[in-house]
């Protein structure tokens, strides 16, 4: 792969477009802007909830005995944190 002046110079210029885009659109309703960014942090930590418990269900249903020693192991764990002397 060749890399001239002329595509670092075109990658940087594209790069300063887009920062510029992004500051302007933040500056000109931040509000907005920060409702939509935190929207999308929602919409990705909700999309991650989802797999994991879709992760542990499709394990679950491929071998129920290791989900049962699972479980129990999470509960002595549980029991011996609550119940500390």
């Amino acid at each position: 792969m060749v890399i001239n002046d002329d595509t670092i110079q075109d990658k940087s210029a594209k790069a300063a477009e887009n920062t510029q885009a992004a500051a302007e659109s933040l500056l000109d309703d931040p509000r907005r802007e920060i409702k939509r960014i935190a929207s999308q942090a929602a919409g990705d930590a909700s999309y991650a909830v989802n797999s994991i418990f879709g992760s542990i269900e499709d394990s679950t249903r491929r071998s129920p005995g290791c989900a049962l020693l699972v479980a129990g192991l999470v509960g002595i764990c549980i029991g011996r944190h609550i119940y500390k002397k």
